[in-house]
């Protein structure tokens, strides 16, 4: 095997708890490059902090600091990583999405090293910027110079790559953050049928609107996996719902695990929110990839998909309609099951085996 090229990676989170850059980094390592992720070793929970890191095949490198929001937070974030990378040997950098691109922009113009941009989201368009044009504003520039330097851009659906493509003037791939195809096991499924919602618990989730439905629901349960910013406001909103139980976080075995047990996975978004309008959310392919249909919000990725592969159902964000979801697939045996054995099927063509050679291809044409 010839040399392998050196490829630094920056997040703004924790390695811990980003899947889909464990899962593009093992790749890129596994075949001609070395990797190293430099993320923050910050929680906003506690608890996982007793986490463990690790093993993985790339190597890691943790940046500490004592603010960790805000503008100064940023600012000091690329300030570092420029001062840590200015003399690291590199011949790719990549920076994932937009509050790592200051400083890999600065770098890739410095050293000449090439630079490629990975979208995990409309980063200008977040439900957190909104109402807030100045600060839009400089994140579209810095999104804007960042992409204009860059060699290769890529982002999570063909929706978003689309939009971006069009806001930025230059081309976006998609690399859809899809789950390693693992074989099924036979799982019994709860006594109760079992709603799940996992990932962030923060603005935008709909998650308000599920916590309410569960109290017309008393024959369903409702389990929560994850920590966010909503994590307080959210056990307050549910202490007279016995049945919702906040899981709070779990390692991915533990939550694929609990997956394959339940009913119907839980993905309904804000749409006023370019960023969530365009999403494809791993959780919808992490469900899928359990073999259990999800109930998404009527957005254009889930629309095409669940119109292709028929494993999921796309209603209004309505607590309403939910409710009437659940209640026709639990009295419709028949139904439900066609789902389920869609959901199957969909989890052979959509993994990270098959999307993972169009990443290693983006990297080896640099």
């Amino acid at each position: 095997m010839g040399h392998k090229k050196n490829i630094i990676i920056a997040i703004t989170g924790h390695i811990i708890t980003d899947q889909r850059i464990i899962r593009i980094a093992s790749s890129l390592d596994a075949n001609q490059f070395h990797v190293t992720v430099y993320y923050r070793a910050y929680f906003k929970n506690k608890e996982t902090q007793s986490k463990p890191l690790g093993p993985y095949p790339f190597k890691t490198h943790k940046m500490a600091f004592l603010l960790n929001k805000g503008v100064l937070f940023y600012t000091l974030f690329n300030l570092r990583l420029l001062c840590l990378l200015l003399f690291k040997r590199a011949q790719i950098y990549c920076a994932v999405d937009s509050d790592t691109l200051l400083a890999f922009t600065i770098l890739s113009k410095i050293k000449n090293i090439p630079l490629i941009y990975d979208a995990h989201e409309y980063f200008a368009e977040v439900p957190e910027l909104e109402n807030k044009k100045q600060k839009k504003a400089i994140w579209h520039w810095i999104t804007q110079k960042g992409v204009n330097q860059s060699c290769a851009r890529y982002t999570v659906s063909e929706s978003l790559a689309v939009v971006l493509s069009k806001r930025y003037n230059a081309p976006f791939e998609t690399i859809r953050n899809v789950p390693i195809y693992k074989e099924k096991d036979t799982h019994i499924k709860f006594s109760k049928p079992t709603v799940l919602y996992q990932g962030a618990l923060n603005k935008g989730r709909e998650l308000e609107l599920l916590i309410k439905a569960m109290q017309s629901l008393p024959e369903f349960d409702c389990l929560i996996v994850g920590e966010g910013d909503l994590s307080a406001k959210l056990r307050e909103q549910s202490k007279n719902n016995a049945n919702v139980q906040f899981l709070g976080l779990l390692s991915p075995d533990k939550i694929k695990t609990i997956t394959q047990k339940v009913f119907f996975g839980y993905n309904l978004l804000e749409s006023k929110s370019l960023s969530y309008y365009y999403s494809l959310s791993n959780k919808y392919f992490d469900y899928m990839q359990a073999g259990v249909p999800s109930i998404s919000s009527a957005l254009p990725e889930y629309e095409l998909l669940n119109q292709k592969w028929a494993c999921g159902i796309c209603i209004p964000n309505e607590e309403n309609d939910l409710i009437d979801c659940l209640k026709k697939y639990a009295n419709d045996h028949l139904a439900y099951e066609k789902l389920q054995q869609n959901a199957l099927l969909a989890s052979l063509n959509n993994n990270w085996e098959i999307e993972s050679q169009k990443l290693v291809q983006i990297y080896t044409a640099i």
